[in-house]
């Protein structure tokens, strides 16, 4: 029995699968970006290492969002918590293995978001958590990343055992207000000075 499909069509099936692979892709090809700049890093003089490891933490929070989704089996949703312990991964990684402690058990929201949140919301931890960890270390203390389920949106909260404001320069200030505005999340005022809290949309 000949098919009635016409012969510029796709069925659903082949169209997901084109999707992965295109998830695949994007995810490999950031990781040899991430690569790249790890062995530029690495011949560079230690006082200008900073400045290649920025970049570095972006680019790997970016593909953080791709490796879950891909992992998942998911097409376009990407599991928040899974996604926090992607990217917490991935920036201790790119630090260098410095005495980073990170908590991440109590990420327990069990919610989705869409895959551009994903990415939005990896690039907010590349800018929020690399001066929180270093400070943290610094200070021989734990960095907790928490995350609550609430009506329509997540609550994530970071908290970290020292003063977290001070810890941002004007550029991480700038980046971390046009990440929240990219997600229409809103920080929540009245927290400790060493916790950070912001509530997130999930639909």
């Amino acid at each position: 029995m000949s098919s009635s499909r016409h012969p510029g069509q796709t069925t659903a099936d082949e169209r997901d699968g084109l999707v992965r692979e295109l998830h695949h892709r994007v995810k490999n090809n950031l990781q040899i970006i991430v690569s790249l700049m790890n062995v530029q890093k690495r011949m560079l003089p230690p006082d200008r290492r900073g400045e290649i490891r920025f970049l570095e933490e972006h680019v790997q929070s970016m593909a953080a969002a791709y490796r879950v989704v891909y992992g998942s089996g998911e097409l376009t949703k990407v599991s928040i918590d899974a996604l926090i312990r992607e990217v917490v991964a991935g920036i201790v990684e790119v630090s260098g293995g410095r005495n980073h402690h990170v908590e991440t058990a109590r990420c327990e929201a069990h919610m989705m978001i869409n895959l551009d949140q994903a990415i939005t919301l990896g690039l907010y931890l590349a800018v929020v958590l690399p001066p929180i960890l270093d400070a943290a270390a610094t200070a021989g203390g734990t960095v907790a990343l928490e995350t609550h389920a609430k009506p329509d949106h997540v609550c994530l909260a970071v908290i970290a055992p020292v003063a977290i404001d001070p810890l941002f320069d004007v550029l991480r200030e700038r980046l971390l207000d046009g990440h929240l505005k990219q997600l229409g999340a809103e920080r929540l005022l009245g927290v400790p000075p060493s916790e950070l809290h912001i509530d997130l949309p999930t639909s």
